[in-house]
């Protein structure tokens, strides 16, 4: 009877039936595939959407969570940031928690791409130019460009290995083909697939060697939308061959190579081509599924046509691409189906009605998760555990000797290698004969009051004797100057899409962001600044800070354009600013020569 039942057994296995998983076994696989967040943490039960109080210390509450749920990794934010000791502490904690407790060791994961998305304080590790500015070097140089995407992705891989994060969620692989797209645009290298790959394949091995697994994003492909998937559901609507050719090309580019990505992460995004299945949203609509939730796509397309052997982990499920259509435990069984490893910031804890509210949230997890197949949820759990193995996360260093390696913190090669990046990008668009600019004063036209002080700074400290002015557009002034000195010239810095109120530098108040102009008042309003300037035969230099594409609205009322594709900016010691970017740029004006090269199509 038990050879009976020992055959039945493995034939059920062959068949796709699985042996039964009991409760404990099923507690772990379920835990070890959440990742959650903890950015904010109210004690006092204030209410989760009021709650704004930062975790920079494990509270009791919150290793509760990790312990019992035996959670597998945990994601940080700038908010739970402040300076290296304290990270070290923070991210020391949780893992401490683990350990005491005989657990895996934790994920401990971040957004550090470079740019506009670097969740470091300045005062740890700097922000680098950003993809795009790797992009416009290499498409100048190809080889200077690979040197740099190395030497970047190596320093900032460095960095973090120190402070004790082991999983980073970079490079971003969307080719940027859409000159609309609200939330990739200078996140992307650029429009050219192969360009692309190779720079994102350098920063996955170069990450991977310093010990810092790589998460390749957004699979199938974020580049080609004018939705932003923190607000919306994107759809993509290229067809097979395009797909291939352009969307999917870096992840089989990457996956393919010697050093594959330890992690490739999904995207909230309908490609109608590679799965038109529907699904009824929590509201009754019919809608497609995204990307993140499709089997075809996942399974299909992900595992099976590219053979990628990694773990997949999806984008965070807060976002409204997912939450404005799934609730919280149906988004996380639906994306285990569709064959995701890990479900990122599933649910979220702000207070402890929160954390009751997840027990209850998990314990519904567990019990669909009977429902899933057994053979795919040890498999997933398998490659998990293989990871933590494979990078030695239980292998940790002594607290105090981890502290120590970051007292140098941030490092002089990385400010060093900041500011030959920034150098290396800044592109002049036209007007190369209008440059080097010769006018005794420089009136600057800045996206707010940080970028003013960082741009005149940068021009004294680099030509002294020449004066210069600047108006921010924090607030949008009344009508433009109607006469500047005749020996003027005006240089206009652009941020488009609109920055943050983070991003702003604390030199502009709330007030300020809060009926800060919208993009189309404040070009309307650069546009007759620089129609007046024009009249009176001023020199003028129209400078795109972020993505480059707004030049061609320009084009015919400036004298010169600019790109740097970055705009990071933030108050030094005694009250000076630094702008690497910024800095790059007023060597352009007053030299005339700028090394790199458009990576994308501007009008």
């Amino acid at each position: 009877m038990k050879r009976i039942v020992a055959v039945f057994c493995s034939l059920a296995v062959l068949l796709g039936c699985s042996p039964q998983v009991d409760d404990d076994e099923l507690k772990r696989l379920v835990g070890q595939k959440l990742m959650l967040d903890f950015r904010y943490f109210c004690a006092d039960d204030t209410p989760s959407d009021e709650c704004k109080s930062a975790v920079t210390e494990l509270p009791p509450e919150l290793a509760e969570v990790l312990r019992d749920g035996q959670i597998g990794g945990v994601i940080l934010f700038a908010d739970n940031l402040v300076d290296a000791p304290q990270i070290v502490r923070l991210i020391d904690a949780m893992q401490r928690v683990m350990r005491d407790a005989g657990l895996p060791p934790l994920f401990i994961a971040i957004d550090q791409e470079g740019g506009r998305v670097a969740r470091l304080p300045e005062q740890v590790d700097v922000r680098f130019a950003g993809n795009m500015a790797l992009g416009a070097s290499y498409t100048a140089d190809a080889e200077q460009g690979q040197q740099l995407t190395r030497d970047v992705a190596s320093g900032m891989a460095q960095v973090l290995h120190d402070l004790g994060f082991n999983l980073n969620f970079a490079p971003t692989v969307d080719v940027n083909v859409n000159p609309d797209n609200p939330v990739i645009n200078v996140r992307s290298y650029g429009e050219s697939p192969q360009m692309v790959a190779e720079l994102g394949q350098i920063t996955v091995a170069a990450m991977q060697q310093q010990g810092v697994m790589s998460a390749l994003k957004h699979f199938p492909g974020h580049g080609d939308t004018n939705v932003d998937s923190h607000t919306g559901l994107p759809r993509v609507d290229h067809d097979r061959a395009t797909i291939a050719a352009v969307d999917l090309l870096p992840f089989a580019y990457s996956i393919n190579s010697a050093e594959p990505p330890a992690m490739i992460m999904t995207a909230h995004i309908q490609y109608p081509q590679l799965d038109d299945s529907t699904f009824v949203a929590t509201d009754g609509t019919e809608t497609i599924l995204p990307a993140t939730m499709s089997r075809k796509i996942l399974s299909g397309v992900l595992r099976e046509e590219l053979n990628y052997q990694g773990v997949i982990v999806t984008d965070a499920l807060d976002m409204a691409g997912i939450a404005h259509y799934f609730d919280e435990v149906d988004a996380t069984l639906q994306t285990f189906r569709a064959g995701a490893d890990i479900a990122l910031m599933p649910f979220t804890i702000r207070n402890p009605a929160d954390i009751a509210a997840f027990w209850q949230y998990h314990a519904q997890v567990i019990a669909g998760a009977r429902n899933l197949e057994a053979t795919e949820l040890r498999a997933s759990a398998t490659r998990i555990a293989a990871l933590k193995t494979d990078y030695q996360l239980s292998e940790t260093m002594d607290l105090d000797a981890r502290l120590a390696t970051t007292v140098a913190l941030p490092r002089a090669s990385n400010v060093a290698l900041e500011d030959k990046l920034a150098n290396a990008a800044v592109t002049t668009v036209f007007g190369h004969a209008a440059l080097p600019l010769q006018a005794s004063h420089w009136h600057f036209v800045m996206p707010d009051t940080l970028r003013c002080e960082a741009a005149q700074q940068a021009l004294h400290q680099q030509r002294p004797e020449l004066t210069s002015s600047c108006t921010s557009l924090a607030r949008l002034p009344g009508a433009p100057e109607q006469q500047w000195p005749a020996d003027s010239a005006i240089i206009v810095g652009d941020i488009t899409p609109h920055h943050s109120l983070v991003e702003m530098g604390g030199m502009d108040d709330l007030a300020s962001w809060r009926e800060r102009p919208s993009k189309a008042e404040q070009h309307a309003w650069l546009q007759e600044t620089l129609s007046m300037a024009r009249e009176q035969q001023l020199p003028t230099v129209f400078v795109a800070l972020r993505a480059p594409y707004v030049i061609g609205d320009f084009r015919e009322l400036a004298t010169a354009a600019v790109a740097t594709y970055d705009y990071s900016a933030a108050i030094a010691d005694a009250g000076r600013v630094r702008s690497a970017s910024i800095n790059a740029l007023i060597t352009t004006l007053l030299t005339g020569q700028a090394a790199g090269q458009l990576p994308v199509s501007v009008d």
